[in-house]
């Protein structure tokens, strides 16, 4: 009797424990490198178009030719101790056009590519696992 009595029991609470309405917790694994960027409309209608510069090294870069689908940077980075210049295309990574990254898939470029968030006065550049933060200076 007292074993019949623990087994309903615990079916009891089982029941009461699975029927409670609550949604198991999941954890979503966030991409690396990718920051955590909240701009408001206004920032982004602004727009990319400028030169932005790091606060801590000589890396700059200029954005230019901005369209509906990317923008073109002049990017002063270093590369090997010294600065130089290098030319690339970006494309919008997502519809509200505050992620870019490189025209075609990182395998094309040894398996990695530049990817920008923008921040309104700012931009976020990432790279392999480098994060650079730029500030925008016109």
């Amino acid at each position: 009797m007292k074993k019949l009595l623990a087994t309903l029991l615990a079916a009891g609470m089982v029941l009461a424990m699975t029927s409670c309405g609550k949604e198991p917790e999941t954890t979503k694994e966030e991409p690396q490198n990718q920051p955590d960027v909240t701009v408001t409309e206004t920032q982004v209608s602004q727009g990319w178009e400028g030169s932005y510069e790091a606060a801590d090294s000589e890396e700059h870069f200029r954005i230019y030719d901005v369209t509906d689908n990317g923008f073109k940077v002049e990017f002063y980075h270093y590369e090997e101790d010294r600065i130089e210049r290098f030319d690339y295309e970006m494309e919008y990574d997502n519809a509200e056009k505050t992620m870019a990254s490189e025209i075609g898939s990182a395998d094309d470029k040894g398996g990695w590519e530049y990817r920008f968030a923008f921040g309104g006065d700012s931009i976020t550049v990432s790279w392999q696992s480098n994060v650079m933060l730029y500030k925008r200076v016109s």
